[in-house]
């Protein structure tokens, strides 16, 4: 007999909503690459009770729950996703070649974080340099920090405005990015720099261990911390060729459930801004919203 649901994508809604239907007897697959979005930092923040714990340690402990109600965990990445009418099973053919078979399937593959061309700045992704002022935000407060654009304006420029929250020591290179006159009044106000130079490189500033130093077209300047704005890519092929509706560039859902009966959707791969207790907490009540449906449809069978 198959699973009642192969979930694909073991990171922290994946895994979430694997515990909640585990935990509601339900046969569950989750399949998992090993490539989860913050695998590159060491601390994740604004997690209640659980501040500053590491993303992989908390992971490794969410998977042996997986296990402990009962679920199965399958390490790999799935490359095609099928099935032959509405009522009749999904097929999820693995990289190994391994197909396997399940009633509904939940995506939660997350997204990739493509940062500005930037040499060095990849290097320093998840350690020193980060995106999101409320995951790391609190931890630069009234430190020197510098922000990189070149990528995904809306989110940078935003996010230019937002971290005078924190510091009012911040320096903006737009690095390519235009802003308008009002963009430009409104960070004078809130006291931010801008340095229109381009950016041409960044490296680790050696004597701390979260200080980076900005190269630009006219020199170079040290901050204790350094912020971008990464174009946010979901990773949502599966969803896209199973023939999922999307609004402007990310597949629809509502409570989770896609355009495409029994293909569901949590996290990242539909939703940007999901830190990690969002993601968890988005995984979990889309695991409640499928156990619910799998009984509405065995109660219509009976």
């Amino acid at each position: 007999m198959y699973p009642d649901v192969i979930i694909i994508g073991g990171g922290f809604a994946g895994t979430a909503a694997a515990i909640t239907l585990a935990r509601a007897n339900r046969n569950i697959q989750l399949i998992d690459s090993g490539a989860p979005r913050n695998r590159f930092s060491e601390h994740a923040h604004g997690i209640l009770g659980l501040d500053g714990a590491a993303p992989a340690e908390l992971l490794q402990r969410g998977h042996a729950e997986v296990k402990k109600f009962g679920g199965t965990i399958t390490h790999g990445s799935v490359e095609k996703l099928t099935r032959t009418s509405e009522h009749e099973p999904w097929q999820a053919k693995l990289a190994s070649g391994e197909v396997l078979e399940s009633r509904h399937v939940l995506i939660a593959t997350g997204l990739t974080d493509k940062l500005p061309a930037v040499p060095g700045l990849r290097d320093l992704w998840g350690t020193r340099v980060f995106h999101c002022p409320y995951c790391h935000g609190y931890e630069v407060t009234g430190k020197k920090v510098a922000l990189i654009g070149g990528a995904n304006p809306p989110f940078t420029i935003r996010i230019s405005k937002l971290l005078s929250t924190w510091t009012d020591t911040l320096t903006f290179y737009p690095n390519g990015l235009e802003l308008t006159d009002l963009d430009r009044a409104q960070l004078a106000g809130l006291g931010v720099e801008v340095n229109d130079a381009q950016v041409t490189q960044v490296r680790p500033e050696e004597a701390s261990s979260t200080g980076v130093v900005v190269q630009s077209s006219t020199g170079e300047d040290t901050y204790e911390a350094c912020f971008t704005g990464p174009d946010f890519l979901p990773n949502d092929a599966l969803l896209r060729d199973a023939g999922c509706e999307s609004t402007y560039g990310w597949v629809s859902v509502e409570r989770g459930q896609t355009s495409v009966p029994r293909l569901w959707a949590a996290g990242n791969v539909v939703s940007s801004p999901d830190q990690v207790s969002q993601a968890m907490g988005s995984g979990a009540a889309v695991g409640i919203a499928i156990d619910q449906r799998m009984l509405d449809e065995d109660l219509a069978e009976l």
